[in-house]
C-alpha cells in the first residue's frame, strides 16, 4: 500500500507540474487535428498552443488513445454572450474537421487560394 507522503508527493508533483505548464500561459493557437492518421475513425481532437510553444491536446484518457471533449464551465452572462454571436459556450467536440481540411473548406467557400484564413 502507498505511504500518506508518497500519495502527497505524488499529486504535488501533478499540481507543480499543470501550474508550470498552464499558469500565466497564453493560448496563441488553437486547431483540430486527426488524432492518428492509422485509425481515421478515431476522428479530430483539440489542440492549442501556449506562448512557451508546448502544445496540448485534449484526449481521452492517459495514454491518448483517442480524442477527448473539452468541457467549459462560465456565468450564464458570458454565456448568453456566447450564444448571442452564435458560438457554442459548453463544449468543444471530437470529430470537428482538422485544421488542413478546414482551410480547404475556406479555399473552397472563398473561391481565393492565396487568402489567409
Amino acid at each position: 500500500m502507498e505511504s500518506l507522503q508518497k500519495k502527497y508527493n505524488r499529486t504535488k508533483m501533478w499540481y507543480q507540474s499543470a501550474q508550470t505548464l498552464l499558469k500565466r500561459r497564453t493560448i496563441t493557437d488553437v486547431w483540430w487535428q486527426e488524432w492518428d492518421k492509422d485509425y481515421p475513425e478515431e476522428g479530430t481532437g483539440l489542440c492549442f498552443k501556449t506562448d512557451k510553444g508546448d502544445v496540448f491536446f485534449v484526449g481521452m484518457d492517459d495514454e491518448g488513445n483517442g480524442p477527448g471533449a473539452l468541457h467549459v464551465g462560465m456565468s450564464d452572462a458570458r454565456r448568453k454572450g456566447f450564444e448571442k454571436a452564435g458560438l457554442c459556450s459548453h463544449v468543444l467536440p471530437v470529430g470537428v474537421e482538422s485544421n488542413d481540411a478546414f482551410i480547404d473548406l475556406y479555399k473552397q467557400v472563398k473561391g481565393d487560394k492565396n487568402e489567409e484564413i
